[in-house]
């Protein structure tokens, strides 16, 4: 009988399911993997930090469709990498996340860093499993990778003990899987028979990140023509969900219950394509009005029906179901786009007055092709950012974090242009920015394509309106505790140079052209500073 080391079936494993990369940070449970790892035909992009380490990994698998191979030192590196994990969670980010415990034979000891790794995973991870046995490790590798395909798609982790790399085993089988999965109701016809009965102009379309991931924009586009819908993208979809110049597209949900309730209100009917419409806040009304009748197309029984009741729940594939839907309805055709009106956006973001940086924001989403990913981070300049992307007419908008944790902009715009092998263009504030700074070492060691806006103001903004939101109070009569870092200020340049970046600071909208220039000729990262006002 044919048998393997445990770290042979590591190499099989990669080489059977092409797996190019494995992303990581390393610890002492991980060097039997390691030593497998370098003796496979995989490229091991290392992180100094387990969070840039999964974010990175994740925007690699959100530009391919295909989970990420994350290793991850035992508990503490499973610790500091799980709010990204998280974050991938909600996200629908398919990654398989493995990392080593401690020997099998000394466990009964609970020695130091031996811990229960699966049950700490288990809240950011739709599955986790720790293998007992070398017998079942290439069983459990399938099943992990299999099942971060599988709808809904999303993080699993496997815990395996590093004696095990070592250990040999005749259970050796691997077998390349296809899934079958352009599943289309077959009562699509009742679905759009009930859409046509919807009263004119009180049908709204709501996409979520699936569209995006199962690249259903255009489909949704011919159909909210052909019933003369509204559309909207729902708050944190994670990427590109609608196109932003179709002339029914009315914005994004915002993110208050309240807000939501609103909006909705308007409409008889909701057409929710994807998982959910997610919130930030509660403000006193839940986000559906009880009176709106919704229709759920979704690609997992389990997200059907699961936040709020459904008239209607449809289980299929997302871009299968929306072409057949389209068919249905006969929108056979593309609408003609509405052109971007820069001259309101000029009038909204002047170039002087008490916002005058705002201008430079506008500037650099400009000097940028329209294709361009441009990931947001949760600072105060969020929604200005999204506003001006989406009124450009860019497609790739990504809103972060989903699952709450700041520190995953960075680490997602390395892996986006890792897989891509284009610039991405990263806007962060300059404390968000600090949870996963160290993710431009990375893209400077591997020569990664990639741009971070960076807004400095020494200050967590974003909490200080909330703050005041929250109090019914004001910033300037707010006494606000922890939520200033001056005195002595972070020094945002030294520390991106010392990571790597290239750094120039942009003061004047003229000359975001030639440092936009410079920063897409670098095969690296280039961390570009606009200081914000008070």
């Amino acid at each position: 009988m044919t048998t393997r080391t445990g770290g042979e079936l590591i190499q099989d494993f990669l080489a059977t399911y092409d797996i190019p990369f494995v992303f990581g940070n390393p610890g002492t449970t991980e060097t039997t993997f390691l030593a497998a790892v370098a003796a496979s035909k995989a490229t091991y992009v290392l992180s100094l930090h387990e969070s840039s380490a999964v974010g990175i990994a994740a925007g690699y698998a959100l530009i391919t469709g295909k989970p990420s191979i994350v290793s991850l030192h035992t508990y503490p590196g499973l610790a500091n990498g799980m709010f990204n994990m998280r974050n991938a969670l909600m996200s629908g980010v398919p990654l398989l996340v493995i990392n080593g415990q401690q020997d099998s034979r000394f466990l009964i000891h609970n020695p130091v860093l031996g811990a229960p790794n699966v049950q700490l995973a288990q809240t950011a991870t739709k599955y986790a499993y720790e293998v007992t046995r070398t017998d079942d490790l290439a069983v459990a590798l399938q099943r992990c990778y299999l099942h971060a395909r599988l709808q809904p798609t999303g993080p699993v982790f496997l815990s395996i003990p590093m004696n095990f790399m070592l250990e040999e085993t005749g259970h050796t089988t691997f077998k390349k899987t296809r899934i079958v999965e352009d599943v289309v109701p077959h009562s699509i016809g009742e679905v759009a028979d009930t859409l046509k009965a919807v009263p004119a102009g009180r049908l709204a379309i709501v996409a979520d990140y699936a569209v995006g991931a199962a690249h259903g924009i255009d489909a949704i586009s011919r159909i909210a023509s052909a019933l003369g819908a509204d559309i909207y993208a729902a708050p944190f979809h994670v990427q590109g969900t609608v196109d932003p110049l179709h002339p029914n597209f009315r914005g994004q949900l915002p993110p208050t219950t309240k807000a939501i309730n609103e909006a909705l209100g308007r409409y008889h009917t909701m057409l929710l394509i994807g998982e959910k419409v997610d919130s930030f806040t509660y403000d006193g009304l839940q986000a559906l009005p009880p009176e709106l009748q919704v229709i759920q197309i979704a690609p997992a029984a389990s997200q059907l029906g699961f936040d709020f009741p459904c008239d209607m729940a449809v289980l299929g594939d997302i871009q299968a179901t929306l072409d057949a839907l389209a068919t249905a309805l006969g929108a056979d055709r593309v609408p003609v786009a509405r052109t971007v009106d820069e001259a309101a956006l000029d009038a909204k973001y002047p170039a002087s007055g008490p916002h005058a940086s705002d201008a430079l924001i506008l500037a650099v989403l400009r000097h940028l092709d329209r294709s361009t990913h441009v990931i947001t981070e949760g600072s105060s300049e969020d929604a200005i950012v999204q506003d001006m992307a989406v009124s450009l007419g860019f497609r790739n908008v990504h809103f972060s974090p989903r699952g709450g944790g700041l520190g995953w902009a960075l680490p997602l715009g390395v892996g986006i242009g890792l897989a891509s092998g284009k610039h991405a263009a990263c806007f962060v504030g300059d404390g968000g920015s600090l949870f996963s700074i160290h993710a431009l070492w990375t893209a400077a060691k591997y020569a990664i394509p990639s741009i971070f806006i960076c807004f400095v103001n020494n200050e967590y903004r974003l909490l200080k309106d909330l703050w005041c939101n929250v109090m019914g109070t004001t910033i300037a009569t707010t006494h606000f505790v922890g939520l200033d870092f001056s005195d002595p200020d972070v020094d945002m340049r030294k520390i991106a140079e010392g990571f790597g970046a290239r750094v120039e600071t942009i003061d004047a909208a003229a000359s975001v052209g030639d440092v936009l220039a410079r920063a897409l000729a670098h095969q690296g990262p280039s961390f570009l500073i606009i200081n914000r006002e008070p």
